[in-house]
């Protein structure tokens, strides 16, 4: 019986509501699928500037004000413009502590203070206009609530009561001139909140009840709560949806709606064991969309409203979920024009973004907060079974909510994570644990450990899959395909272990033509369905046409036939055929393609043969015909950060289901597009010569306000900051901007930045195009008009031109004569000048070219002659021949005798080496005592001759002062013709001859071939 009574005049009060609204009744549908289980993520904003939120608006620019306890603060999503009292500086803020911002429909915003009285203002000269308490102007300091009064002023409730401000600036009293408040008077304590609805009929909230006066010139009336007279509620809150329905939120009462006009007002009653909404003070109402609505409490977070469903749910703050409330205390809400709902409250202005609904994120199961879902099954009969911290899994039905548990040790499970399950053929599951393998009855409730033969029943279970009636089953001991029996352990079918290359298996996938693909820590292994046969794939991670070698996280086979293998690090690799000779050529997909990172943990195909997969960065979609990757972001409503391996299916609505770190991510393909109006491409700030422009002046001609920059401003030039006013995370839109004129393309921008600027410009006109692309691309200009100095002035420097010219033409024959004279002089010393550098560049060729001792040619001169020689030889020129010489016993010549010998005999024996060979031929010293000819033309009989008498000249003594000094000669040769062109061969072979020489005793010649072959 108590639980009917409480259950009563919540079932009363949401059939009276659907009464009122036969047609959202109607056409309601069943709950979609892990809608009882969605979470509300937020994101938060945690400036200093944004915190003690007091009271929200959006301008007609697109820019959000928010009135805090410390100041009004006005907000692109990225940069705070802030404005703090300063009732002493004319024009400044009143008062710090602001309780209303309303913008009215002329697109002026106006702030009400709570002890400052009123201000307005004033884009252009950035300050406020206050209308303060007085005479003259308002009858209390404490304004409270704005809102329009459909003659281009505007209604405030103020400490006094309600007074209204004309489109002139002039404030009337309530009771004074048109429109009258007839009686009932208001209550003396002022007016706390108004609203204006769509009828133009005025809703005064008090803190002894509401009121309400349908026209200007009609009576006010008292709105009854349905409360025990004379208790009327006091009003904190009122709010009109897009349905016609006004909310009114109490201070000690909870909150009560009017379904439609001249309906009597019915309280929310809340839904749930732990409802208190009617004993709750409401402080602001928003609507989230068409059939849910927010109520903000002082202390226990925001009440969701379903009037179509007929249900309540709290969202609160909890500690171990980030992107949950920051606070139970709700001090305003608004919904802006891009849809995204704003949350202020003490701590911080969160964030909210309605419109994604192809993306559920699931933070709670139960009773567990923490949520980490390792593993996940859909199972046949529509529920899912999550595996979950404790070692323990949630079973859970998507569309009711309804979850139950097998929790560890109550349930025969051991401790540990459940890593895999496979739903058996009879209906039942099997489940790989940390510590062995597990069957489970199709509830959950019969729990028993499976013994397999060969095998240590605490191993631990990585991956499962069924194919017929064999389980095959992987872990750190290989692959097992067995065959359960209900009595006894499993009949062991065939077990690969080391074979596989890495016997720790990851994932399995079974074909229907009874081969396996199995996927180790080390690559990608098949087994044939002969049962012999094992194929370990070659795998290469620089080679994109290889599998990847590494941690192979899951395997799919699409629709096509196509391999799909996911791996840590890798990306995904994609089986695309295998040619004659059996090689396997694969597709890489890596971050470069689009992937939000490399390590892939899960891959699933939807009902349409897209592939969808989660990584440690997110999620993503892959088209199967193009390979085109579409990302997932926190704009499509992904919000779980990263995820675990083989956490992923798909479920019975074909939803794509993926576990992750603290939480689930439920994917519905065909919901993801989300429609979204395009917002307004701003300047959020613009820097002119090093200051701040506050606004610029428009054009009379229509165009777009223009930059005007002076030869002053021109060397720090100007710097322009612009932002989409849609509020979206900053990786949501790219940026880019061009500066016609003056680039040659579009320049992209940093998105946390988003900056474009220039300095020391040429003078011109230019025109700053700015473009936002996210789901559309919206586009902003702003014409820049650079003045020239007085120096670049047209008529300036044509003034300048002609005085220059005439200057010019006088020293020009003045100097004329001189230059003539001077021309004369400077040809004779040209003259001599240049014969000196002829004798002085022909010196440098011979230092350059020739050996300074001997007179030689040097080695970098022989080199050329060689390369020549070489050349002409190769196109059919006369036959060469390389000599290499060697004087025997130099060196001991030049220890006993001293560097001067050693000269007088380098000198001697170039001479004698110009005496044995002919004027055509070359003779060059190379270094040391190593010199070298080149006979040309040249045959074996030349050669020989030529070296015989080198071999024979260097024999006879070489005199210096009281000494004899006696020297041979040993000669190595090679013939062009015969022993090849190429010049390094050549000088090789003609060394080879040399040593041949040297170990003949010297004193004698070898050529290269059948002489130094036989050395």
């Amino acid at each position: 019986m108590p639980l009917f009574r409480q259950a009563l005049p919540c079932l009363i009060f949401w059939m009276s509501v659907l009464l009122a609204f036969p047609s959202t009744a109607a056409n309601a549908d069943a709950s979609a699928a892990w809608q009882p289980f969605s979470h509300v993520s937020f994101r938060h904003h945690t400036e200093e500037a944004l915190r003690f939120g007091t009271s929200l608006a959006q301008d007609r620019d697109g820019f959000l004000w928010l009135g805090t306890q410390t100041g009004l603060v006005r907000w692109d999503g990225f940069r705070v413009r802030r404005y703090v009292a300063d009732a002493a500086r004319e024009g400044g803020l009143p008062d710090g502590y602001i309780q209303s911002v309303h913008v009215d429909t002329g697109g002026r915003l106006w702030i009400g203070t709570s002890a400052g009285g009123l201000a307005r203002y004033d884009a252009a000269r950035d300050r406020f206009a206050v209308i303060p308490a007085g005479p003259g102007g308002l009858g209390h300091a404490r304004v409270s609530s704005i809102v329009d009064d459909g003659a281009g002023g505007i209604w405030v409730g103020t400490g006094a009561g309600l007074e209204r401000v004309d489109a002139e600036g002039k404030v009337h009293a309530a009771a004074s001139g048109a429109p009258q408040l007839a009686a009932p008077v208001l209550p003396p304590d002022g007016v706390d909140v108004l609203l204006r609805d769509r009828q133009g009929g005025l809703w005064i909230g008090t803190r002894e009840g509401l009121f309400y006066r349908s026209g200007d010139h009609d009576r006010l009336e008292v709105v009854h709560l349905g409360l025990p007279a004379p208790n009327e509620p006091s009003i904190n809150a009122l709010y009109q949806d897009s349905a016609g329905r006004v909310w009114i939120g109490t201070r000690t009462h909870g909150a009560f709606v009017i379904a439609t006009r001249g309906a009597a007002p019915r309280p929310i009653v809340e839904t749930g064991p732990q409802a208190a909404l009617q004993g709750e003070r409401v402080f602001t109402i928003v609507q989230k969309d068409d059939d849910v609505v927010w109520l903000g409490t002082e202390s226990g977070g925001i009440v969701e409203v379903d009037v179509r469903q007929g249900t309540t749910r709290r969202l609160r703050y909890h500690g171990d979920v980030p992107d949950s409330l920051r606070s139970d205390e709700i001090l305003a809400l608004l919904r802006e024009r891009g849809g995204q709902i704003f949350v202020a409250t003490g701590g911080t202005l969160s964030q909210h973004d309605p419109l994604p609904r192809g993306i559920v994120t699931v933070r709670t199961i139960g009773s567990i907060t923490g949520l980490n879902v390792y593993h996940l099954l859909p199972r046949p009969d529509g529920k899912v079974w999550l595996s979950v911290p404790g070692g323990g899994v949630s079973i859970v039905e998507p569309h009711t909510g309804a979850v139950a548990e097998i929790r560890a040790d109550a349930n025969a499970l051991p401790k540990g994570r459940v890593l895999a399950m496979a739903n058996a053929p009879d209906g039942s599951v099997y489940l790989g644990t940390q510590q062995g393998l597990y069957h489970s009855d199709g509830t959950g409730r019969a729990v028993r450990r499976v013994e397999i033969a060969g095998r240590r029943p605490d191993a631990s279970v990585w991956a499962l899959a069924w194919r017929g009636d064999v389980l095959w089953l992987g872990g750190l001991d290989g692959a097992w395909a067995v065959r359960p029996s209900s009595a006894g352990p499993a009949t062991v079918l065939r077990h690969e272990d080391e074979a596989l290359g890495d016997r720790r298996v990851t994932a399995l996938l079974p074909l229907a033509d009874g081969s396996v693909w199995i996927g180790t820590r080390r690559g990608v292994v098949r087994l044939d369905r002969n049962g012999t046969t094992v194929e370990r794939l070659p795998t290469d991670n620089a080679d994109r046409t290889r599998a990847p070698n590494g941690f192979v996280s899951s395997l799919l086979v699409d629709r096509t036939g196509r391999l799909w293998v996911s791996s840590f690090g890798n990306g995904i690799a994609i089986l695309d055929r295998t040619d004659a000779g059996g090689r396997r050529w694969f597709r890489r997909l890596t971050t470069a393609d689009g992937l939000p990172d490399n390590s892939v943990n899960m891959l699933v195909q939807d009902r349409s043969g897209q592939i969808w997969l989660s990584t440690d960065l997110g999620l993503a979609g892959v088209h199967p015909d193009t390979l085109q990757v579409r990302r997932l972001g926190e704009a499509d409503g992904a919000h779980v950060p990263s995820y675990w391996t083989s956490s992923g299916a798909l479920g019975a609505d074909g939803e794509v289901l993926f576990g992750g770190f603290t939480g689930l991510s439920v994917v519905f393909p065909d919901r993801l597009d989300t429609r979204r109006p395009p917002p307004r491409l701003a300047i959020t700030q613009l820097m002119l010569g090093g200051r701040a422009i506050r606004a610029l002046a428009p054009a009379a001609s229509g165009e777009p306000a223009a930059l005007t920059v002076t030869p002053a401003d021109r060397e720090r030039g100007f710097a322009v900051e612009f932002a989409a006013l849609d509020y979206m995370p900053a990786e949501h839109r790219h940026y880019a901007y061009q500066l016609d004129g003056f680039d040659t393309g579009w320049i992209e921008a940093d998105t946390t930045v988003r900056r474009a600027s220039y300095n020391n410009l040429p003078p011109g006109n230019y025109r700053l195009r700015v473009r936002a692309t996210g789901d559309d691309t919206v586009n902003l200009e702003l014409p820049v008009r650079v003045l020239p100095a007085w120096h670049q002035l047209a008529w300036v420097r044509a003034l300048g031109a002609i005085v220059v010219l005439g200057i010019l033409a006088a020293l020009m024959q003045a100097r004329t004569s001189l230059l003539r004279r001077r021309q004369r002089e400077l040809e004779a010393v040209v003259a001599s000048r240049t014969a000196e550098l002829r004798a002085t560049q022909l010196k440098l060729e011979t230092m350059a070219y020739n050996d300074a001792l001997t007179g030689l040619p040097n080695r970098r001169r022989f080199n050329d002659e060689l390369q020549r020689l070489a050349a002409l030889s190769r196109r059919g020129g006369d036959p060469f021949a390389l000599l290499l010489i060697d004087l025997d016993r130099f060196k001991h010549i030049n220890d006993t005798l001293g560097h001067d010998a050693g000269d007088a005999l380098l000198v001697a024996a170039a001479e004698r080496l110009r005496a044995a060979v002919r004027q055509t031929d070359c003779v060059a010293r190379l270094g040391g005592d190593e010199f070298a000819v080149l006979l040309t033309p040249a045959s074996d009989a030349i050669v020989g001759d030529v070296a015989q008498r080198i071999v024979d000249s260097m024999r006879a003594p070489i005199a210096f002062g009281a000494h004899d000094m006696h020297v041979s000669a040993s000669v190595g040769t090679a013939l062009a013709w015969r022993d090849g062109v190429d010049t390094d061969a050549l000088y090789k072979n003609a060394d080879t001859a040399l040593y041949c020489a040297k170990e003949s005793g010297r004193d004698t010649w070898c050529r290269f071939g059948a002489d130094a072959a036989a050395a």
